[in-house]
């Protein structure tokens, strides 16, 4: 394929945009978390009369948790001219600029789980790791792995023959 050209000073533009892939494990983790909660709270209601507040607490916790997990556990994943973009619910996003990033490359299933750096990774079989020259490094798990990779690194190639780095 051929580089993207793309004007210096001209706006950046969107290339390419995923979802989270997330495996079944880590999904039945995320239910079994809120169930528990959940539990605990309905148990104080019934089963302990003096504890309604910590019932209504218990309650609030999983309302927190749910959405928490809503939000952060499944960005959306974008690719711009000039910057790779995770995206949270609402107006929460977290842009990463080609110019910090030193390479985009798959990586082992383990670091879905254990790495030293941000880990958004749900999915042990697509990851994706973001090593970057300055700031944190990233593991995300897009839904198409091998299009993500090809679209990402096209985009670094192109952002590194505008500005004279190879």
């Amino acid at each position: 394929m051929k580089p993207l050209r793309t004007q210096p000073g001209s706006l950046p533009f969107l290339l390419y945009e995923d979802t989270t892939k997330m495996d079944v494990g880590f999904k039945l983790m995320l239910v079994g978390i809120l169930a528990m909660t959940l539990g605990v709270g309905i148990y104080l209601l019934f089963g302990e009369p003096d504890e309604i507040e910590g019932a209504f607490a218990m309650f609030g916790v999983t309302a927190f948790d749910a959405l928490l997990f809503k939000y952060i556990m499944s960005p959306r994943f974008q690719i711009y001219s000039d910057r790779v973009r995770i995206v949270f619910g609402g107006p929460f996003a977290w842009n990463i600029p080609l110019s910090t990033i030193k390479e985009v490359r798959s990586a082992s299933g383990a670091k879905a789980f254990a790495y030293n750096g941000v880990r958004f990774a749900t999915s042990s079989r697509n990851v994706v790791e973001i090593t970057r020259i300055r700031g944190c490094n990233v593991v995300i798990s897009p839904s198409n792995k091998e299009i993500f990779l090809e679209q990402a690194n096209r985009a670094l190639g192109s952002q590194r023959s505008l500005s004279g780095n190879n």
